[in-house]
């Protein structure tokens, strides 16, 4: 019986080029644990190491026929390893990049997703309540918060004097603080006309 660990490099690789299982299983005997320290070595990782080796090893076999080593055995082994080792790096480094850059999107849509919840709900609660306000009232309102007229513009429109329009404002807007159960002025001017400007 031939005994395949006699044959050099060269003899081997003319043996693989025909498909010969046993040159291969030769080769793969040969070189696996020195190319699995070298990917090891690059990627501090066994089971790392073990894959991209495989890999190789995967696509020798496939590519016996085709492939064209010149007598460098050793020499395209190694190559092809510290290859795929970079193409592994190198996809690792995209692929923590991408991690982190949806992580932070996940964590930073959360967020904005938790307050555009809380914003819609505090919004509807407050039409509901604007809604039973006075009709005289809820048309000041609406034209302060909603249209962000001035109390001169307002007074202009309804035919009133601009006290009356600040204090149909302060009724209203004591209204709705009692209705909403919100103390400590919660909806003051500046929240309300964003929620208006922003839910409607």
């Amino acid at each position: 019986m031939t005994n395949y660990a006699h044959f050099d490099d060269s003899h081997l690789i003319d043996l693989l080029q025909v498909r010969d299982q046993r040159a291969y299983t030769e080769i793969y005997n040969r070189f696996w644990p020195v190319l699995f320290r070298h990917a090891r070595r690059m990627l501090q990782d066994d089971d790392e190491a073990t894959d991209v080796v495989q890999d190789i090893f995967a696509k020798l076999w496939e590519k016996a026929d085709a492939i064209k080593l010149s007598g460098n055995l050793a020499g395209y082994l190694y190559s092809a390893t510290r290859n795929r080792v970079i193409d592994r790096i190198d996809r690792h480094r995209l692929e923590k990049r991408y991690l982190d850059s949806l992580a932070n999107f996940l964590q930073h849509s959360q967020a904005v997703t938790e307050d555009q919840v809380l914003a819609a709900e505090l919004a509807r609660r407050i039409e509901e309540e604007v809604a039973k306000l006075p009709k005289k009232m809820q048309r000041i309102f609406l034209m302060r918060q909603e249209a962000e007229q001035s109390y001169k513009e307002i007074a202009h429109t309804i035919g009133t004097s601009e006290g009356n329009v600040k204090k149909q404002l302060y009724n209203a807007m004591k209204l709705l603080r009692s209705k909403l159960h919100i103390s400590m002025l919660l909806i003051c001017w500046n929240i309300l006309s964003y929620w208006y400007r922003h839910f409607h």
